[in-house]
């Protein structure tokens, strides 16, 4: 988005420089905001790009400095969440396309044809630093903001449950269906790369298995990692696995999915984790955690859990989901081998753990050890 948003400027002040427009065609009131002159022009311009030029190096410092206090303090799982802001690349893209913009309109500006000069370039370059200006103040009131714990485990929280509903949505497709009785002949289809299965795209399986009358079946789990030449996709039409490719609805990539809702559940449990260790020493961050994970665990158990999705009723495609228990288990078990010497920490823990029977997520005490 930042590079977008330099490149719309930059063909603005370009558009500008190769079409201006007379500026007798511009009411009487906007005469006085109509500057023309070389040395003012050249002054505006290069005011604007140093102080401007000033505001974003500091802006991009205080993202590197919340990204160093994210690792040390919480994890490093948490910095796509942090750099996916999108009023953070908002305020960088405005504030590097405003110096791109006033770069462009001041090398126009030193030519010798300067009457043909924009009449309001000058102007627009004011306008647009200044609201730099109180988009930098937005900033600092938002980056100060991001580096708050109870902040981070919220966008986390959110984020997790924003991903159950968009799961929630495909559950008029779904169907629990046994795995195929005869899987291994069907043709299977290897992983070009090693990686971490991502996401499928079901809608666009589904209607392909209706479309070619064949079931689909993906034999890893989504967010766990494949080996290279590791069967990935098993269809029951051998020729539609030669002839298409599988890459785009079943990717394979070095990045953690975070389109599973399961994955911010994960990251919430790496930062009650740390919270706990002597070096952070922080037992309010890792009680926030345990509080937002049981929520998510409460509400992903009202998830149908469905196994196989279909377009006709007749041609499935089979996709792993991991069991509400299971990666409740896996959760508790991980926390509680970091914090059974907290007696604070291990109260909250078995808390959480009855508040989960009680909601039908069937997690037994035989885990504390």
């Amino acid at each position: 988005m930042p590079t977008g948003i330099a490149l719309f400027f930059a063909l603005m002040a370009i558009g500008q420089i190769s079409f201006p427009f007379n500026d007798e065609y511009l009411p009487d009131f906007l005469d006085g905001i109509v500057i023309l002159e070389k040395g003012d022009l050249q002054f505006i311009f290069a005011f604007i790009i140093g102080g401007i030029f000033t505001l974003t190096i500091f802006s991009y410092t205080m993202v590197m400095n919340v990204l160093n206090r994210s690792i040390s303090n919480y994890s490093p799982r948490l910095i796509p969440l942090i750099l996916s802001e999108r009023h953070h690349q908002l305020i960088l893209g405005f504030t590097s396309g405003t110096i791109i913009y006033s770069m462009i309109m001041s090398i126009a500006a030193s030519g010798d044809n300067v009457q043909e000069f924009p009449p309001l370039g000058a102007f627009v370059g004011v306008m647009m630093s200044i609201l730099c200006v109180f988009l930098f103040i937005y900033f600092i009131h938002s980056v100060s903001q991001s580096i708050h714990v109870n902040y981070i485990l919220r966008k986390s929280y959110d984020r997790s449950l924003r991903n159950q509903r968009d799961l929630r949505d495909l559950e008029h497709l779904g169907y629990h269906k046994d795995t195929p009785q005869n899987l291994e002949s069907w043709e299977g289809v290897k992983a070009k790369d090693c990686g971490y299965v991502q996401l499928p795209d079901i809608i666009d399986l589904a209607d392909f298995a209706k479309d070619n009358q064949a079931h689909i079946y993906i034999t890893r789990l989504p967010g766990t990692f494949i080996y290279d030449d590791e069967v990935l996709i098993r269809t029951s039409k051998a020729f539609e696995a030669k002839n298409h490719n599988f890459g785009r609805q079943v990717s394979v990539d070095s990045r953690v999915p975070l389109e599973l809702n399961e994955t911010e559940i994960k990251h919430l449990v790496e930062v009650a984790i740390k919270g706990s260790s002597p070096a952070i020493n922080d037992p309010g961050t890792s009680l926030g955690a345990i509080n937002y994970i049981t929520q998510l665990l409460i509400k992903r158990e009202q998830l149908q859990g469905y196994n196989c999705y279909s377009k006709d009723n007749e041609h499935f495609v089979y996709i792993p989901f991991l069991a509400n228990e299971v990666l409740a288990a896996f959760c508790f078990e991980e926390m509680w081998n970091y914090m059974k010497h907290d007696p604070i920490l291990v109260k909250s823990i078995k808390m959480a753990i009855s508040t989960l029977n009680e909601a039908g997520v069937s997690i037994h005490h035989g885990i504390l050890k």
